[in-house]
């Protein structure tokens, strides 16, 4: 274990790759992979179409005609399964293998015929899978209460009521990029199996569009249009030996096991790290993104004006100090004139809502119903008389009595 590893290590912030002979092949290559994006989407959703109406005939269903169909549709979306060299034979009903991406446990059931479950808190309510759609991806979708019995308890019953079916466990809860540590496994498959196989999974894209798997905060239809885009996206996994529980070994000591076993595999070290460490780092990185956004905008508002502008702005403010800052120099950007913008403003041209007046400013005696709207027929009139007060003002701001 590697207590260097944090979670910054274990996830990728951006989906584009940093060198540059990578990103010119990624937009030599985006036309060609919109086009196969449209195409694939087609595709996909006439195979659910077909998956939902095939299922509601007993006799199809007997055959578990979905895994063909998927493997069918699989390739032609860009999905490759390859078993490595060296790869043990299936010995176990519950399997547990690192987790990648959202389309993991797709590769894995197409591989090993093993089902996922999706666990859905009680306490945050979404719409399921209905069952043929969600058994056509190898998954099968539950809602449960908070807590860990509820869940193995789940896991159980599936595998006795199903003796030919088995098990695929993703113990780290979370994707992670695979490139440092694994996230710390869960107890879950150490609750319900004495005999566990770990599975090791490994994904590659083109080297010329070597877009990111997973990314920190995305969501699941991100995911999928990137996966369509890309050419193919390689699953290679490898079956290890079978773990057995050794007398009064316990589920933590069992599951430390088996991490091990996976990390040596792939190279990599285990970690403390949890899924629930993840989340929180997220949920801080994103703080963090939007804080920088806001102060980047104020230092923009503050400090990329034109020193001119800025310059002729503070001039009419102290003319018209009820105009907002915003829509005087958005005006004088256009005018570049001061008495050209007092003159826009005063006659109605800009609209605007005036800022609040302190009440140590003098107020006017001429009544109106909005600030920049002074009537039709005394507008003349109105106008030099405010002109004439606000040239009072600035005269006694700044002290220049002497050169009137």
């Amino acid at each position: 274990m590697n207590p260097n590893i944090v979670v910054e290590n274990l996830v990728e912030k951006s989906r584009f790759p940093k060198t540059v002979n990578e990103t010119l092949g990624i937009i030599a290559y985006f036309p060609f992979g919109v086009i196969l994006v449209i195409l694939r989407v087609f595709i996909a959703i006439n195979a659910l179409f077909l998956t939902i109406i095939l299922s509601n005939y007993p006799n199809i269903r007997r055959v578990n005609f979905h895994r063909p169909l998927l493997k069918t549709m699989s390739s032609v979306l860009g999905l490759i399964v390859v078993k490595k060299e060296n790869s043990s034979s299936k010995k176990s009903r519950v399997l547990v293998s690192n987790y990648l991406s959202l389309f993991d446990h797709i590769a894995l059931h197409l591989a090993t015929g093993c089902f996922t479950y999706i666990f859905v808190s009680t306490s945050q309510p979404t719409t399921l899978f209905s069952t043929p759609v969600a058994l056509y991806f190898g998954m099968i979708s539950t809602l449960i209460n908070d807590n860990v019995t509820t869940e193995t308890s789940i896991l159980k019953q599936f595998l006795v009521r199903n003796n030919k079916q088995s098990l695929m466990l993703f113990p780290e809860g979370a994707s992670t990029n695979g490139k440092y540590a694994l996230l710390k496994f869960s107890i879950v498959p150490a609750l319900i199996s004495d005999k566990l196989q770990p599975v090791v999974l490994t994904v590659t894209r083109p080297s010329f569009v070597n877009i990111n798997l997973s990314v920190l905060g995305s969501n699941n239809i991100s995911e999928v249009f990137w996966f369509f885009f890309v050419p193919f996206t390689k699953f290679e996994y490898k079956l290890l030996e079978v773990i057995q529980r050794s007398n009064d070994e316990s589920d933590e000591a069992l599951m430390s096991r088996m991490e091990k076993a996976i990390s040596q595999e792939l190279n990599i070290s285990t970690s403390n790290i949890t899924k629930n460490d993840k989340e929180e780092y997220k949920k801080k990185y994103f703080l963090e993104l939007a804080k920088n956004a806001k102060n980047h905008n104020v230092t923009l508002e503050n400090f990329e004006e034109d020193p001119e502008i800025l310059r002729m702005a503070a001039q009419v403010t102290d003319v018209l100090p009820y105009v907002p800052k915003n829509v005087i120099v958005a005006n004088l950007k256009r005018t570049r004139c001061v008495d050209i913008t007092i003159t826009n403003i005063l006659d109605g041209t800009i609209k605007f809502t005036p800022l609040p007046q302190s009440s140590k400013e003098p107020k006017t005696t001429t009544k109106r119903t909005e600030p920049n709207n002074f009537g039709v027929g005394s507008f003349m009139e109105r106008k030099t008389k405010l002109i004439d007060e606000a040239r009072k003002r600035y005269i006694k701001k700044h002290g220049l009595h002497h050169l009137v």
